[in-house]
């Protein structure tokens, strides 16, 4: 079924059917970045990279591969987070 057929099922613009598309696309990619973000922070016990940082230089978290690993994931999760609260913010 196409876009614009579906839109007319639903009595609404195209254009409005594919803003709430991306809204509803982007709130989901949002809540799974947030729950992974989530539970590698309670892993470590911390709630950012610079929290993460500074709990390493303490000696607070072991190095290893694994937790250098987990603190780049945590840097890409954190960035891609708020990149998907600006789109969301830009199509309000």
């Amino acid at each position: 079924m196409s876009l614009t057929n579906i839109a007319k099922m639903f009595d609404l613009p195209v254009v409005q059917l594919q803003r709430e598309g991306v809204r509803s696309f982007l709130e989901k990619k949002l809540l799974e970045t947030s729950s992974e973000l989530l539970a590698l922070a309670n892993k470590y016990g911390v709630k950012s990279v610079q929290e993460f940082e500074k709990f390493a230089r303490r000696g607070k978290i072991r190095e290893s591969a694994e937790s250098r690993d987990d603190f780049f994931k945590i840097d890409n999760l954190q960035t891609q987070e708020e990149q998907i609260r600006k789109a969301l913010n830009s199509l309000r």
